[in-house]
């Protein structure tokens, strides 16, 4: 999992909402709202004590069945075999690391016509906020114009990608509280 930081410029001019290439026409929303996601640290410990401890009692399990076999097979097999399993665990250990330095992620998620975007992602919740309510201002006001650039972030974790739709995709797995869980 890797989270990418990219400047977006998003516009609001001509009665459209236009984010980098894509444009949203402003008569068509019929949502906006901003919304806070905080990863579930205490469901990723969990997560890895699982994991770390499955590998740990294999490994345990393995080393017992391979100390009865100490005659038949040459003693370098045990030692790989532990090799392996403290690589194991330090992959847990790596990936609860990278979960754990998951940033608080603020979504503009935007409704058109039944389907919930996520529009921008950034981690600052005001700068959000911000452009929500500014989106809204467009909708009554047809000559207002905008203009704003954030720091948008992509959080990947293998072929689930932030940015798609928010409802019902994956987009960061179980590890994600806020309005609503995204699973």
């Amino acid at each position: 999992m890797r989270v990418r930081h990219r400047s977006v410029e998003v516009r609001i001019t001509g009665r459209t909402l236009w984010v980098e290439d894509e444009a949203y026409p402003l008569r068509n929303i019929t949502s906006v709202r901003p919304r806070v996601y905080r990863p579930l640290r205490w469901r990723m410990v969990g997560s890895y004590l699982r994991r770390a401890g499955g590998s740990l009692g294999f490994g345990a399990a393995g080393l017992v069945v391979l100390g009865c076999l100490r005659g038949v097979i040459p003693p370098s097999a045990t030692t790989v075999f532990a090799l392996v399993m403290l690589g194991v665990l330090g992959f847990h250990t790596w990936r609860l690391v990278q979960l754990l330095r998951l940033p608080k992620v603020c979504v503009l998620s935007i409704s058109t016509a039944g389907t919930t975007r996520a529009v921008v992602t950034s981690t600052e919740e005001q700068q959000i906020r911000d452009l929500a309510r500014h989106v809204v201002d467009a909708i009554d006001n047809p000559a207002m114009d905008y203009a704003i650039r954030i720091d948008h972030i992509d959080i990947i974790q293998g072929d689930k990608v932030n940015g798609d739709k928010i409802d019902g995709d994956k987009i960061m797995g179980d590890f994600v509280e806020g309005d609503k869980v995204l699973l």
